[in-house]
């Protein structure tokens, strides 16, 4: 029987400090991980809290809403993924704290368009 372990993932991780994106992607090189896709976004919370008038009194319910947010993006090699998991939280702790981001991963059937041996 084949092995249904996927030979990628996408680790997706959503951070709310600046510097720790600059400490993740500095240490995903020093991991052999050449590539990250960093994107600014907005949480539920922040949309709520700032621009819908009725829910401006309820920021308190959206932890780390005041925060812009970083979404990490990377394609993985499997072997890749406990490390680089290892190293976010080193970094960023478990994300257990409300609103201090989170990850996860995704299997990747197929890659196309990136540079190194992806199968």
């Amino acid at each position: 029987m084949a092995d249904k372990t996927p030979a990628n993932e996408l680790l997706v991780c959503i951070v709310k400090d600046h510097h720790h994106v600059e400490e993740i992607l500095t240490g995903f090189l020093e991991l052999g991980i050449r590539g990250a896709t960093v994107i600014d976004g907005r949480g539920m919370g922040q949309i709520l809290s700032t621009e819908i008038p009725i829910f401006a009194g309820f920021s308190s319910l959206f932890p780390g809403s005041s925060q812009d947010t970083y979404v990490i993006m990377s394609v993985l090699e499997a072997d890749q993924v406990e490390e680089a998991i290892g190293l976010t939280e080193d970094i960023c702790g478990t994300f257990c704290k409300a609103g201090a981001g989170f990850l996860f991963t995704v299997p990747v059937s197929r890659v196309q368009g990136l540079a190194g041996d992806f199968s």
